[in-house]
């Protein structure tokens, strides 16, 4: 079973919006099942948006459960989004494609959290043009890997003008996990302001140690920090 959506949204000229997403998947046989979608968003001058994202599989069969989300935003002058993403569990493949162009004045917001497990394989890449002057986007991305589960992170911010842009990419890493962070920045204009951060790491002895002594297993510790890390 495969399947592909398609939604276009269209925000009106100094519209406030808000837009949830909850996509759901359910495999519970021995062939893959895929469910994807392109989301699209157009902003007018001054429109506002927050979006909000979740992903979710389940089901016990041995057949994978894929999906692919693409989101395109095209942000008018002074326009603002925010957008706010999960796939915290039962996904067994998925590539998440985001791509987005700011005209003059415009802020795009990405608040990004993926925890993978197993075999898992998550990966995520973002384009961000910061094309109109005094244009800004601040994209964070947080994430769990565990056992043998691989995720990958690309991003990429090209100021085109005078603007500012920061990517962040942190990441714990559990088992036999494999994480890849491959933040890139590219200043076209001379007054560009561009940062990006990457740090991947397990977690501290001194955290589960602290926890452990108020009572809680390893286990238990482990997924208190894990929950927190993800709020």
């Amino acid at each position: 079973m495969k399947e592909l959506v398609y939604n276009d949204f269209h925000i009106g000229a100094d519209c406030d919006v808000t837009i949830v997403a909850g996509c759901g998947i359910h495999n519970s046989g021995s062939e893959e099942s895929e469910h994807s979608g392109i989301h699209a968003f157009y902003l007018d001058e001054g429109a506002r948006v927050k979006y909000v994202e979740k992903h979710y599989g389940q089901g016990d069969g041995t057949g994978k459960r894929v999906m692919n989300p693409t989101t395109v935003a095209v942000l008018g002058k002074n326009s603002y989004m925010e957008m706010e993403t999960a796939q915290i569990k039962g996904v067994d493949s998925t590539r998440r494609d985001t791509t987005a162009t700011l005209d003059e004045g415009a802020t795009l917001i990405v608040h990004e959290k993926i925890m993978t497990h197993g075999t898992q394989f998550a990966e995520t890449n973002f384009t961000v043009d910061l094309n109109g002057e005094g244009s800004a986007t601040h994209v964070i991305s947080r994430s769990v890997a565990k056992d043998k589960s691989r995720q990958s992170f690309l991003s990429h911010v090209n100021g085109n003008n005078r603007c500012s842009g920061h990517t962040e990419c942190d990441a714990i890493i559990m088992g036999d996990a494999q994480v890849i962070a491959l933040p890139q920045i590219e200043a076209n204009h001379v007054d560009a302001s561009l940062i990006h951060e990457a740090a991947i790491g397990k977690i501290a002895g001194e955290q589960l140690i602290k926890l452990m002594t108020l009572g809680l297993t390893e286990a238990e510790a482990e997924e208190h920090i894990v929950n927190g890390f993800l709020k």
